[in-house]
């Protein structure tokens, strides 16, 4: 039986949630593997825990540019002081190689923790991927599944000299818009069943589900902005639409500003910046923090612009979902704006923000709809 996935490919980072398992995120970066520098031979493997940051692999991939060839991936890439390969500034998920290098690690990561103690592993998935609305369409979509679909084979390079061949087979692969794959998260749990949440209004505090409601939501990416209308999950096409904007931009902005002030603590990348922002006990945590205000406070008052009109262009008082990793980045100002503007009705900022569309992605990817679709495709059940 085929193990259930959702991934959601950002430009900062892949968030992996698999089945049973908690969540993960792999930073969007990679390098080229150039050899050890001194010679040393560590007397330990990596621990399964630790496997998301410390990954050095050899990809064998029909879908890499460059097949047959080792990389280190994620957070080793800046542990380590390598060169980064990150996704250009506009960048095209659904062709450019960073997001099958990352997933192929989420996957890997998933097949090692759960055979821990085997040299050879094979698993099968199933997958729940998204694209842009700016730039998804059934052909392109088609395209991106292909991707994934297939087997491809990753071998796992251990400090100690072991190695771990991993080939995973991904039986059935089907792409949704971001956004909209969210509303399976929000409307369902992984178990199939219709969730509800408390929400407060004139009449006081009471329960609500959302399978047939209307639902707008504000994804905020890295590299583009999701605004996005749902009925309970049924995607609204013509009422969605897409930003090229993001936090990607801003921080690129703070990044060389912060660069020409700070010359011997100069941040290198986006996921560097990530990492030292949202870690509390980085050195330079408090001082990025600070220089940053001005700037993050600017793109939310550009975002609240984009969220309350879409809202007022809705008239019923839509129920508004508000994640992504670039809400965490603004949500305080976005929240004070909206207060302000009387427009904060029925909005809420999910938890977690950054995994939503993962989440979203393994619900989708356990529903019977994603069933049928397989059975359809394939022609038999694969779970039979």
């Amino acid at each position: 039986m085929a193990i259930k996935v959702g991934v959601d490919a950002g430009n900062n980072g892949t968030k992996i949630w698999s089945e049973g398992q908690d969540p993960f995120m792999i930073p969007a970066v990679y390098s080229e593997y150039l050899g050890v520098t001194v010679d040393r031979v560590d007397s330990e493997d990596i621990h399964p825990g630790e496997l998301h940051t410390n990954f050095d692999a050899t990809f064998s991939s029909p879908s890499l540019l460059f097949s047959n060839t080792r990389y280190i991936v994620g957070q080793k890439v800046l542990n380590d002081h390598l060169e980064a390969i990150e996704m250009e500034r506009i960048s095209n998920k659904a062709t450019d190689d960073v997001p099958v290098i990352t997933t192929l690690t989420g996957l890997t990561i998933d097949a090692i923790r759960r055979n821990p103690d085997q040299d050879k592993i094979k698993e099968t998935y199933d997958l729940g991927v998204a694209l842009p609305v700016g730039t998804i369409n059934p052909e392109v979509a088609k395209e991106y599944e292909k991707r994934y679909e297939g087997t491809h084979t990753i071998e796992f390079h251990h400090p100690t000299g072991r190695n771990v061949r991993v080939e995973i087979e991904i039986e059935f692969c089907k792409c949704l818009p971001e956004g909209a794959s969210a509303a399976w998260g929000v409307v369902y749990d992984e178990n199939g069943k219709v969730t509800t949440r408390k929400i407060e209004d004139d009449n006081g505090v009471s329960k609500v589900s959302y399978e047939d409601k209307t639902l707008l939501h504000f994804d905020i990416g890295a590299g583009t902005t999701e605004i996005v209308v749902t009925q309970g999950v049924a995607f609204k096409p013509t009422l969605s639409e897409g930003r090229w904007y993001g936090t990607k931009q801003t921080i690129l902005d703070i990044i060389k500003r912060w660069n020409k002030v700070y010359e011997r603590k100069t941040i290198d990348s986006i996921v560097e910046f990530n990492e030292i922002f949202f870690d509390s006990e980085h050195p330079r945590h408090i001082d990025l923090k600070e220089f940053s205000v001005q700037f993050f406070r600017q793109l939310a008052k550009k975002f609240s612009a984009d969220m309350i009109n879409k809202i007022d262009e809705m008239k019923d008082d839509p129920y508004v979902f508000v994640y992504g990793g670039g809400a965490a980045l603004i949500k305080q100002d976005l929240e004070v704006i909206l207060k302000h503007k009387k427009r904060a009705k029925n909005v809420i900022f999910l938890n977690d923000p950054i995994f939503v569309n993962a989440r979203g992605l393994l619900v989708y990817v356990s529903s019977p709809r994603f069933k049928q679709q397989k059975e359809s495709k394939l022609g038999v059940s694969q779970d039979a």
